[in-house]
């Protein structure tokens, strides 16, 4: 398997780019559909005011250019190939169609913890982990993960970046996790992240529904997670037998 650095050197970094772009479409969202006002603060630009608000192609290029600055920031790092770190391996699950249904999810696992206990193995965040060892991750040759490879190491660029395209503010985003938690592991499993940082998992109510459309969408919400579920199962055995060969 090929590292996250590895791809971030043989991808085509416009294409990657242009994938990490994708990311940020909720805000030209808002900004073109809704006329709300992008704050941005670009450090390499040269005024008075230290936010001002922008036009979406401002914003455009602004942005396209932080990202470019990031990559190649990243380039510049070595991986860090410390021996008691644990084997990160980067998956994607779930399914991905163009234009009819498109959900995936790409995740963390440790490799030795998937070998050694599959069903307690368990989905890792790496928000504030240093570049340097989110640029080790392993990315799983499965079929599925290859097909999309460039959103799913732009996923992983984007929840890298969670404290900031150098990191500036990993410190204060540690200590604000210990102060909620004490003390916590730095790859948190999954669940526990989202509720420290979007609450408890809210039930999917819309405004509007009657009693009986309601249970079809609690059904359809059961069902989806389920297929899900059965994804990562399947992803998790076939990197298995690569490693049991």
């Amino acid at each position: 398997m090929k590292t996250i650095r590895d791809y971030i050197f043989e991808l085509n970094t416009t294409l990657l780019v242009d994938t990490l772009f994708e990311l940020e479409g909720d805000k030209l969202y808002d900004l073109y559909y809704r006329n709300t006002p992008i704050e941005y603060h670009d450090e390499h630009i040269e005024y008075d005011e230290t936010v001002r608000e922008l036009t979406v192609i401002e914003y455009a290029q602004a942005k396209r250019k932080e990202l470019y600055d990031y990559i190649r920031y990243l380039k510049s790092i070595e991986a860090d190939e410390s021996p008691n770190l644990k084997t990160g391996v980067i998956y994607a699950f779930g399914e991905y169609e163009k234009n009819y249904f498109d959900r995936w999810q790409v995740r963390l696992l440790f490799l030795e913890d998937l070998l050694a206990d599959p069903e307690n193995c368990k989905n890792r965040t790496f928000v504030g982990v240093p570049f340097s060892e989110v640029l080790r991750f392993s990315v799983a040759d499965n079929k599925f993960t290859q097909e999309i490879v460039y959103k799913v190491i732009a996923r992983v660029l984007h929840v890298a970046s969670h404290t900031g395209y150098r990191q500036e503010n990993r410190e204060t985003y540690l200590a604000r996790v210990k102060a909620d938690r004490g003390d916590f592991e730095l790859y948190m499993p999954i669940n526990e992240w989202s509720r420290f940082s979007f609450g408890d998992d809210p039930a999917h109510i819309c405004h509007g529904e009657t009693a009986e459309s309601q249970k079809k969408l609690n059904e359809a919400w059961k069902a989806i997670y389920e297929y899900e579920m059965c994804t990562m199962k399947r992803e998790r055995e076939i990197i298995m037998k690569a490693f049991r060969r």
